[in-house]
């Protein structure tokens, strides 16, 4: 018996991510997406991509310490992702500060999403996979949400009618990092240790200890995912195009 998945990806083929030419990477938190991506974003970066970084949330109650919730942690937060953007090539860091953890709505999120799209004119999006088994932080559910959403109705006139959609304008695909079922695979052997770098930035998340745990699962898995391939370590992807977004019962086979 043929394989039938083999034949839709012949006739819909998976996008390409390092053909990109400007990205926005859609996350919940400050620290995700370099977490996440952070050595395919130096990878991008360094081809010469454009690369925006759009944080949902404040991130007002990432800490432990009970004397810096709200804006003295946000603050913080913003100056090491910053740090971290320039560590890695990012050419603007934007935030929409929603109540992180808050019960703020998806519905909204997504509109902001829509108006930012328009504006930077992205031919690729970035965000966390929402679909990740168990994942419990609903931050990290409604960002990759509303992003999924904001990339299958972006190009429609009636969905934020105030922002006007350029003529000719197309995003091509939506890359989803931290996902259960990767499609993509990046040679990330040359900016490998940018990762690691700009992770570092977080310090108010990240101790040393827990850069060392980092360092060591990142490295069993960066491996694992370039078993049988030309490099050494691999940062992986679940990459889709727009039209796999709705009503597609093979996208999660792509």
């Amino acid at each position: 018996m043929r394989n039938s998945i083999e034949e839709i990806k012949k006739l819909l083929p998976i996008p390409n991510l390092e053909k990109a030419r400007k990205v926005l990477c859609i996350q919940p938190h400050p620290d995700d997406t370099d977490i996440g991506a952070g050595a395919t974003i130096a990878k991008l970066c360094k081809k010469g991509v454009e690369v925006y970084y759009l944080s949902s949330t404040s991130d007002s109650i990432g800490t432990s310490d009970k004397a810096l919730v709200g804006e003295k942690i946000t603050k913080i937060r913003k100056e090491e992702q910053q740090r971290a953007a320039d560590v890695l090539g990012v050419k603007e860091v934007i935030w929409l500060d929603y109540p992180d953890a808050g019960n703020y709505s998806m519905y909204d999120l997504r509109n902001d999403l829509v108006k930012w799209i328009r504006k930077i004119k992205p031919d690729f999006i970035m965000t966390v996979d929402p679909w990740l088994p168990y994942e419990a932080h609903r931050d990290h559910v409604k960002t990759g949400l509303a992003a999924s959403e904001a990339v299958l109705l972006y190009g429609f006139p009636g969905v934020v009618p105030e922002i006007e959609i350029e003529e000719g304008f197309e995003i091509k695909g939506i890359a989803f990092f931290h996902t259960a079922y990767p499609n993509t695979v990046i040679d990330v052997d040359d900016t490998w240790k940018l990762k690691f770098e700009a992770i570092k930035q977080h310090e108010s998340q990240i101790d040393e200890k827990t850069l060392d745990l980092f360092k060591r699962y990142f490295d069993l898995k960066a491996r694992e995912y370039a078993k049988d391939k030309l490099f050494t370590y691999g940062e992986v992807f679940k990459v889709l195009s727009p039209v796999f977004l709705h009503c597609f019962v093979d996208a999660w086979r792509m």
